[in-house]
């Protein structure tokens, strides 16, 4: 399969009780098949963005995907669209690896419902192997280390082929091998489905060099939106981070030199 609809947001805001964390905050239309990061302090709204997205915190404002309003549409129906892999997964679940992996397929509107019990199963085995963790496909969900769960929470989103992914931190308890097999693997499958996906990162290289488009965010509002050699740069980092930095391009991206905080 292959999308074809645009993600569109306008004027979006979100609050905690009397806390407004997003405010009136648009982004120009998201393309399928791109990666999109979303980079900047805590407490930025990243979190907030990616499960307003998802139909996960009440909303102001437009989210529009093609010509669907993902704002007044059920939970359900959203769910279809837009799969979201937060942070972790609950931490008693009663299921192995493979049976998590093989009940989100089934959930999945493209496949779930036309696939026999050895294509769910010969599926699932795919994705858990492209993830990296084969070896896995039996244990129990609840005996796995950190890493481990955020690789079989990532291999539950991919196997459902969204129109648009969102992942939270996706590598966050990875060490560096994982890290590198996972976005390569999720801008493959993005560039190979037609899948937008959006996610928040911390590591600004890993975002410069694995994303399409770069959102900065601060205090609920964009501070820059671009390639990562536009929204990345000295002056934003200043502004956004409080620190002096050097970013020069490379061939892989960009190399990003801290050179000391700011203190005023």
């Amino acid at each position: 399969m292959s999308y074809t609809d645009e993600l569109t947001i306008t004027g979006l805001g979100a609050a905690y009780a009397r806390r407004q964390i997003i405010a009136d905050l648009s982004l120009a239309p998201m393309q399928p098949g791109q990666v999109i990061s979303l980079i900047g302090p805590n407490a930025a709204g990243k979190t907030t963005l990616l499960r307003s997205i998802a139909g996960l915190h009440p909303t102001t404002g437009s989210q529009l995907l093609g010509t669907r309003e993902l704002t007044h549409m059920a939970l359900a129906d959203r769910a279809r669209l837009v799969t979201y892999m937060p942070q972790s997964l609950p931490q008693k679940v009663a299921l192995t690896v493979l049976e998590g992996v093989i009940g989100a397929l089934r959930a999945s509107p493209i496949d779930g419902d036309s696939l026999s019990e050895q294509q769910l199963l010969e599926t699932a085995l795919d994705v858990i192997a492209r993830v990296g963790i084969p070896q896995l496909a039996m244990t129990a969900l609840d005996q796995l280390s950190g890493g481990q769960r955020q690789l079989a929470s990532l291999a539950q989103a991919l196997v459902r082929s969204p129109r648009v992914l969102l992942l939270d931190e996706p590598i966050s308890a990875l060490d560096l091998h994982y890290q590198l097999r996972v976005m390569k693997l999720v801008n493959a499958l993005a560039r190979e489905r037609g899948m937008m996906v959006i996610m928040v990162l911390h590591d600004l290289a890993i975002a410069a060099r694995w994303s399409d488009r770069i959102v900065v965010l601060a205090q609920g509002q964009v501070v820059a939106d671009g390639t990562p050699a536009e929204a990345i740069t000295a002056e934003v980092l200043a502004h956004v981070y409080r620190v002096v930095a050097r970013v020069e391009p490379e061939e892989t991206g960009l190399r990003i030199a801290i050179d000391d905080i700011l203190t005023r």
